[in-house]
């Protein structure tokens, strides 16, 4: 059974799940759901032309060239329509996971306790420290570790953790282990906040089968609503809230196209995620 077949009989079979509301707030759609029946499958799946990568194949993608490009591109914008859909206190120890060139270092730290960054790159950790020394901010730390092995050594440590774009970036089975690996280093009922892009959104597609436009070759798991439901509740995750966002760039502007009957769910862009510990 396809993701979007269970997602369709799951939203007509489960009362509960079709009782809930469906709202337009702040330009975007807003799901609270069960999620759907765990039924997982490789992410490779959804692009079946590209082989799967190595481990040295992907570290190989994130090298100076690549954090130099991603630091150009990046807007703030983009990080504080995320942010204002998160739950951060003073006291609050917080983690962002594939945290990059630490963008959401500026943004949480002052709103937090504590900011520990984690990434396997170390031209991203590299010019994550730089960033924190050129804006003064003491109260964050980064690390360029293995999620996993991080997660280890600080069980049950912080209130909020973060991994925003990043899971597309990981296939199936090792982003599962990185899921639970999270959820281990959470405090209960820890709030965990995700984003990344949505396979169903036409864009998407079209990259998927080599249509007009070519996927990132970072992106090698880009995952449908009910996927990534599905990959949260198998890692432990539950009291999961989804909200379908627009796009961040021009494409913004379809999002109205969401609301249309049967091709409304091709103009949803973006997946964001709360999920509890």
């Amino acid at each position: 059974m396809t993701d979007e077949s269970v997602y369709h009989e799951r939203r007509q079979s489960n009362s509960r799940y079709t009782n809930k509301s469906r709202v337009n707030r702040e330009n975007c759609v807003k799901i609270s759901c069960l999620p759907p029946p765990i039924d997982l499958q490789p992410s490779t799946v959804l692009m079946p032309t590209a082989p799967r990568k190595t481990p040295e194949q992907l570290q190989a993608l994130y090298g100076v060239a690549y954090v130099d490009s991603f630091n150009s591109t990046q807007l703030l914008a983009r990080i504080e329509r995320l942010l204002a859909r998160c739950s951060v206190g003073k006291s609050d120890k917080v983690v962002d996971f594939g945290c990059g060139s630490g963008l959401l270092m500026p943004c949480l730290a002052p709103r937090a306790h504590r900011y520990t960054g984690v990434d396997f790159s170390s031209a991203f950790i590299a010019s994550a420290v730089a960033r924190q020394q050129q804006l003064g901010i003491a109260n964050a730390d980064f690390h360029c570790d293995d999620i996993t092995h991080f997660c280890r050594q600080h069980q049950g440590e912080f209130d909020a953790a973060f991994a925003l774009d990043f899971s597309e970036h990981v296939y199936d089975d090792e982003w599962l282990q990185i899921l639970t690996a999270i959820r281990s280093s959470l405090k209960p009922g820890g709030r965990f906040y995700l984003h990344t892009p949505n396979r169903e959104f036409f864009v998407e597609v079209l990259k998927a089968h080599n249509v007009i436009l070519r996927q990132f070759p970072e992106h090698i798991a880009v995952r449908t609503p009910p996927h990534n439901l599905a990959l949260l509740a198998a890692a432990g995750f539950n009291h999961n809230n989804l909200q379908l966002l627009p796009h961040y760039n021009v494409l913004k502007w379809l999002h109205w196209l969401s609301w249309l009957p049967l091709a409304g769910k091709y103009f949803k862009a973006r997946i964001f995620i709360e999920a509890r510990a």
